[in-house]
Order: structure tokens, then C-alpha cells, then sequence
């Protein structure tokens, strides 16, 4: 039981996985239960629960000796650890899940892949993900992994100061874009403006992008598009815009308690509302910070 698709993976895969070529095995009815439950916390926002019961279950798994539950659970728990922040917790998930996988000579799930690609690049990793996110457009993933591998290397691009490499993946992108959210292509638009130093029109394409997840319900990715678009504001002068878009950033991350991502959005939120003079907006922002760390206590 997975999730089929991420922020680089938004949901959780089912029992029966995604693009899995194996026959089922037989139905243990306390596994496939407690991977609903895990299932149902994660898609209510409760990323806490979900990890928690995600990892009871692939104790369950190990004791049943399920290649398949195997993989599908690790894969979930790397989806739950990068929504919550923390990439190097997704990046070995996704790893001893590929490491249990090709030790049992299974196919890697292309999801597996995706996500650790996903996390190689939340980590700074950049010339590992590019490879990991490469391969995967080379083989036989499906459409909606193949366009999120190609969303990963045009970030990776964009982080390398690689304007070719980026206009390249959105072209590919373009092209099947009857096939991929929008919102991936708006979003490297931003990035490739940004580079390209046009700070409005990086504005307006992180606007874009953030409007379209919050309609995908991607708030993840919501999130980390109006943080871009309040670097933009920053960059274009207007202190006061860039705080109440990193405030909106870092309350959207608080509520995912993706705190790491959080508590980096509502500082630079306090720190644009002094320059912009935004007392009121600074001090809402120090409230949130503030609790953000109570509750991680």
C-alpha cells in the first residue's frame, strides 16, 4: 500500500501498487489494516500518526517476510519523512526498501526511485539526483514518474546555475503537458526567470504554481511556491509583500509539520517585516515561530 504520487510524490500507495509487477500475496488482514489507517492519518495531514503507524506496519511486514509490503511501506514512510521535512530520514526509507528489493532480485518500484531522487535533491545532493532522476526517464516508468524525474532535473538545473539544463526539461515537459500538472511547468518557469534575474516575472509564475497545488490539494508544494514567490517580492524591493508570503509559506509548512521548512519561512517572514517596518506582521511571525518550537518539545 503506497503513495502514487509525490511532490515530488503527494499520495500514498495503495495495498495493491502501483506499477508492482508481482502477484499479490495472500491478504493479512492486520497488515492491510494498519496500512490503511497509516494511510487515511497521512491524507488528513497527520504526519506524526502516519509515520508512526508506517513503521509498526513494516515490522509487521519484516515478520511476514512481504517483498512487496516491504517496498510499498518503505516507500510511504520516505513520502511521510520528506513531507515533514526531514530528507535524510526519506532517503534512507527509500533506500532499505530498494536495498531489500534488489537483494530479492524484485523490480524496484519507479516510485522508489522517484523518491529518492526527491530526497538526494531536498538534501543538496545535486549530482546524485540529477543520475537517479536521469535513469528513471530513461526507462520504463510511467508517465506521471517520468514527468516528476524530468521536474526534478529541471530543479537540479536550476540549483546548478544550468540554464540550458533547465530550458531543456521544460521543453521536454511542454510537450507532454496534456499528461503533467501544470503547476511543475509553471514552477520551473519561476526558477528559470529567476535565474535569468526577472524577478517579477518569477513572481508571477511562483503565484501561478502556488494556486494551481492548493487546487491539486499539494499544499507541500503550495507552500514552497509562495515561498518563492516572497524571494521574488524580496529581490524586487517590496519587503513588506515578501513577509506576509513567507508568514502564508510557514503556516501552510507549520500545519504539515514540516517544521524544518517552517521555521525557515516564518524567520525570513520576521526578518522582511522589520526591514519593511511590518511590526505587527513581525511580531505574528515570532508567535508562530514560537510555538513552533513548543510543539516540537
Amino acid at each position: 500500500m503506497t503513495l502514487c504520487r509525490f511532490w515530488i510524490a503527494a499520495a500514498l500507495l495503495p495495498v495493491a501498487a502501483c506499477g508492482g509487477a508481482q502477484e499479490p500475496e495472500p491478504p493479512d488482514l492486520a497488515l492491510t489494516r494498519s496500512q490503511r489507517v497509516a494511510i487515511a492519518a497521512f491524507q488528513q495531514g497527520q504526519l506524526d500518526q502516519a509515520a508512526h503507524l508506517s513503521e509498526a506496519a513494516l515490522v509487521h511486514a519484516h515478520a511476514r517476510d512481504d517483498a512487496q509490503a516491504i517496498s510499498d511501506i518503505g516507500y510511504n514512510l520516505a513520502v511521510i519523512a520528506l513531507r515533514r521535512g526531514r530528507p535524510e530520514t526519506a532517503l534512507a526509507a527509500a533506500r532499505a526498501a530498494r536495498g531489500d528489493a534488489e537483494r530479492r532480485g524484485v523490480k524496484v518500484l519507479p516510485e522508489l526511485k522517484l523518491v529518492e531522487a526527491a530526497a538526494l535533491y531536498r538534501l543538496g545532493r545535486l549530482a546524485e539526483a540529477a543520475a537517479v532522476a536521469e535513469a528513471l526517464v530513461t526507462t520504463d516508468a510511467d508517465a506521471s514518474t517520468t514527468d516528476r524525474a524530468l521536474f526534478i532535473r529541471g530543479l537540479v538545473a536550476a540549483d546548478s546555475g544550468d540554464a540550458a539544463g533547465l530550458v531543456a526539461a521544460l521543453a521536454s515537459l511542454a510537450e507532454r503537458a496534456a499528461e503533467m500538472p501544470v503547476a511543475d511547468l509553471e514552477e520551473l518557469r519561476a526558477r528559470r526567470a529567476d535565474l535569468a534575474g526577472d524577478a517579477a516575472a518569477a513572481r508571477a509564475a511562483a503565484l501561478v504554481a502556488a494556486a494551481l497545488r492548493r487546487d491539486e490539494l499539494d499544499y507541500a508544494g503550495m507552500a514552497r511556491a509562495l515561498a518563492m514567490a516572497a524571494a521574488a517580492a524580496e529581490a524586487l524591493g517590496n519587503d513588506a509583500e515578501a513577509a506576509h508570503l513567507y508568514l502564508r509559506a510557514g503556516r501552510s509548512a507549520a500545519a504539515q509539520s514540516a517544521s524544518a521548512d517552517a521555521a525557515r519561512w516564518l524567520e525570513a517572514a520576521i526578518r522582511s517585516a522589520g526591514t519593511a517596518g511590518q511590526a505587527e506582521l513581525a511580531a505574528e511571525a515570532k508567535r508562530d515561530r514560537a510555538a513552533l518550537d513548543n510543539t516540537s518539545l
